[in-house]
């Protein structure tokens, strides 16, 4: 293996592992941090780091973000605003182990939105791998019990997990529309702002109706946690690993999320691996197989 190659894996590693910490965070924390002011905590302390460094490029290209607003208002109600307080909102009754599972269904949803919205067709491969993904979901939410998939029973954590994972998929089609010439830092730093401004009044809500967040040594670490390493070291550390291997290759690494999750969740969190688990990830990981498998090249078109 080369040494970029090398350098690649060990920041690909490092981001994943860092964004399946944050699933377990969240797990742990459920009693303690209300999730609507974890996710707005976080996305206020990253934007005030991000606008330290980015402050003189958000300058640069404020007509850029001016003339995107639409586009960086869908990205921020997506990403910020719904993705991350629905994951808090699910590791409240649900494992994190349950919840991670059900996000690797994003691929599935990506390619259904993208025949919706992009009119993208969808290959023989992708449709199985769909069918197989939501086999797995299946599998996982009803813990393999026909009965219970029947009776449509399952948490409320699941249900917000797979809400979570359809939301996580149109803001992958979002990043289709993103301009040639928005610097990505510049994107992050608005969203990130943007997010912020988004969830407040509901964080003043949750405040006053359900939870104040606590002024506490845990509240502050989950805090620069969530917010310092797994959005801002990790989105730094996966941009550089995509720079060096590419995005194909460094998509490929998403994968491990679930496996860092099971690995936390298990040593910290005291959670089992049940054998419903490992039916539900191998239907999943068949599914995310054939939906990445390479696309036929159109056929030729003979005009006579």
């Amino acid at each position: 293996m080369k040494r970029p190659d090398i350098l690649a894996f060990l920041l690909l590693a490092f981001a994943t592992c860092t964004w399946g910490g944050n699933i377990v965070i969240g797990r742990a924390v459920r009693g303690d941090l209300p999730p609507l002011g974890l996710s707005f905590w976080r996305w206020a302390v990253a934007f005030g780091v991000l606008l330290l460094f980015t402050l003189p490029l958000m300058k640069r290209s404020w007509p850029i973000l001016k003339r995107e607003w639409k586009l960086l208002l869908a990205m921020s109600v997506l990403a910020m605003a719904l993705f991350h307080p629905l994951q808090y909102f699910s590791v409240q009754s649900t494992t994190a182990i349950n919840a991670t599972l059900l996000l690797s269904t994003c691929p599935a949803f990506v390619v259904l939105f993208s025949r919706l919205f992009l009119k993208t067709p969808i290959q023989l491969s992708q449709g199985l791998g769909i069918m197989l993904a939501f086999a797995g979901v299946a599998v996982v939410i009803s813990k393999a019990d026909p009965a219970l998939l029947a009776s449509l029973s399952f948490t409320t954590g699941d249900v917000w997990m797979l809400g979570a994972s359809i939301v996580w998929a149109l803001y992958s089609i979002t990043l289709k529309f993103k301009p040639d010439d928005l610097n990505g830092y510049a994107l992050l730093t608005a969203t990130a702002g943007l997010g912020a401004f988004l969830l407040l009044p509901f964080y003043i809500w949750e405040s006053q109706a359900v939870m104040p967040m606590p002024l506490t040594m845990q509240a502050a670490m989950s805090v620069g946690y969530v917010s310092l390493v797994a959005s801002l070291l990790a989105y730094l550390a996966f941009n550089q690993g995509v720079a060096l291997i590419g995005p194909a290759k460094a998509g490929i690494m998403l994968n491990l999320v679930p496996m860092w999750v099971t690995i936390l969740a298990i040593l910290f969190l005291g959670e089992r691996l049940e054998l419903y688990h490992l039916y539900g990830l191998a239907l999943i990981g068949l599914g995310i197989f054939f939906n990445n498998l390479p696309s036929r090249p159109p056929k030729a078109e003979s005009h006579q």
